[in-house]
């Protein structure tokens, strides 16, 4: 019998939550650190060491201006600006200065300035001349907020601090102001400018995280969601609630996309459109996720644009430090699916100037075959592929680059599908009942060094798998497995553990026939 193909078999993605028996040939129920893209599934890139650290970082940002692209790292007590080179202490007044303690910064760039808020003491700015940070101008005493992003014209703080007084369920915004500087009053009393404030009530629980969506800003409570919308004088916004079935887990738990937010809920992962929401991890890694979630402190999203992911970061019982991440589920939007990846005890991610010109098309040495990146992380130009993502390791007091590397830091990168109840029903237009031998495959696989791949078979769905097949395949220059085994269902993995080989699987080749009806 001629050869059959199987294409596109990665572009479902990694679906844990169905019996493996009940998924498409597009989906494999197991897998960590794999990646895929336009139907190629395979190795994903790890990371690197760009800087080692004397402290802790539990947060970076990245600051973007013209020619003087940096990071602002923050610890528990103090915030630096790494320049590529150099990391400066620029804590407010002086280095022996202390904020208070400040388990997760929250970072945002005000036009060229840079704005860094710990929810304990005043926001601290910091224009682009500038040697160190300072509260930011014309904060009003003893206010504190968890959450301060800019809308519009407008800094919004959802939910604060007023001294002894505490408005969890209150928005509240400054004065309008030039974009380019920094508000000059946040006085809700005064009837000469737009500051002001609304309350939401305390149904949907406190109010978490604020992030833009359109025109509106979209505010997130712990059950429920709404839209704030510029109106103008007398009332400057509006409020609609969104929907009060969910709201989100943590702060920093939720990533824009084109035309949508991806949020994790309290005991769903949704993506909504300012009106609309679905599930988009029901019947596929939902029980998976909360199952292993150990800390919802852990939890925090991050896009990624030129993958078309989102990271949704998370600590599992095997992390070194429960608020810190040492997994993310993998949201690729383009093809609504997910992957597994492993993460250096991540407490932030930011994407950031890479700060230097290494590693660019122009200046490689390698052929594009030999080459471990995406066409939309490279281009021709002397800037190519001048963004890249960066975490603060607050276990390995370093920033790691990453999507950088095939290994983790210099170490071996453990990286596996697996399928194990493959019964070709479609395929062969034959019921599971029959029994099929398979005698060889031809993975369609690229990249450099070798895999590992096993072959396995079953007889029923809930039979363990019985491996009859442990070969190593050197990806450059074999072609082909052959074999003899039989049953009706067939198990397939494929693993490598190495810093420096890749792999990308596209499909497989396979020489399969019944044999038998019983």
């Amino acid at each position: 019998m001629p050869y059959i193909p199987l294409r596109k078999i990665g572009a479902g993605g990694i679906v844990t939550d169905q019996d493996p028996y009940d998924l498409e040939l597009t989906q494999f129920p197991d897998g960590n650190n794999v990646t895929f893209h336009s139907g190629r599934i395979g190795k994903a890139l790890g990371h690197s060491v760009r800087e080692s650290l004397s402290f802790s970082p539990t947060a970076v940002q990245g600051w973007l201006y013209g020619g003087n692209n940096t990071l602002v790292i923050g610890s528990l007590n103090k915030l630096y600006r790494f320049d590529g080179t150099t990391v400066t202490n620029v804590t407010k007044t002086s280095d022996s200065t202390n904020y208070s303690n400040s388990p997760r910064w929250q970072g945002a760039q005000l036009g060229t300035a840079m704005m860094m808020n710990n929810g304990s003491e005043a926001p601290q700015y910091m224009l682009p001349s500038g040697t160190r940070f300072a509260d930011l101008t014309s904060w009003p005493s003893n206010l504190v907020t968890q959450c301060l992003k800019p809308f519009n014209s407008f800094l919004v703080m959802t939910g604060y601090e007023l001294g002894a007084s505490k408005r969890p369920f209150t928005v509240r915004w400054s004065d309008e102001y030039d974009p380019s500087g920094i508000p000059g009053s946040y006085d809700i009393t005064s009837t000469t400018n737009l500051s002001g404030e609304t309350t939401l009530g305390g149904s949907n629980g406190e109010l978490v995280d604020q992030l833009t969506l359109n025109n509106s800003n979209i505010i997130y409570a712990e059950r429920g969601v709404f839209a704030m919308d510029f109106i103008g004088f007398p009332l400057v916004f509006s409020f609609r609630e969104v929907f009060s079935d969910d709201g989100i887990i943590n702060r920093g738990a939720v990533a824009s996309i084109p035309n949508g937010h991806v949020v994790v809920g309290q005991n769903d992962i949704y993506l909504h459109d300012g009106s609309q929401k679905r599930s988009i991890v029901d019947n596929k890694v939902r029980r998976t996720f909360f199952n292993d979630l150990a800390d919802t402190r852990s939890v925090f999203c991050q896009t990624i644009p030129d993958t078309t992911e989102v990271w949704v970061c998370y600590a599992d019982d095997d992390a070194a430090d429960s608020q810190s991440a040492n997994r993310a589920l993998v949201y690729n939007w383009t093809q609504d699916a997910f992957t597994f990846i492993d993460l250096p005890n991540t407490r932030a991610l930011t994407v950031a100037d890479r700060m230097d010109t290494s590693g660019n098309y122009t200046n490689s040495t390698a052929t594009w075959n030999a080459s471990s990146d995406y066409w939309s992380n490279v281009s021709l130009g002397t800037q190519a592929n001048n963004i890249k993502l960066f975490a603060a390791d607050s276990v390995g007091d370093k920033i790691q680059m990453m999507n950088d590397t095939n290994g983790l830091s210099g170490t071996a990168m453990p990286s596996y599908l697996e399928a194990t109840k493959i019964d070709l029903d479609q395929v062969l237009g034959q019921s599971t009942r029959n029994i099929k031998q398979l005698n060889g495959i031809m993975p369609q696989i690229e990249g450099t060094g070798t895999v590992r791949v096993q072959i396995g078979i079953s007889d029923a769905p809930q039979d363990g798998i019985r491996w009859q097949v442990d070969k190593t395949f050197n990806v450059e220059s074999d072609h082909k497995i052959d074999f003899r085994t039989s049953g009706r269902y067939f198990a397939l993995r494929i693993e490598s553990n190495s810093a420096s080989d890749y792999w990308r699987l596209t499909g497989l080749d396979i020489d399969v026939q019944e044999v038998a009806g019983r």
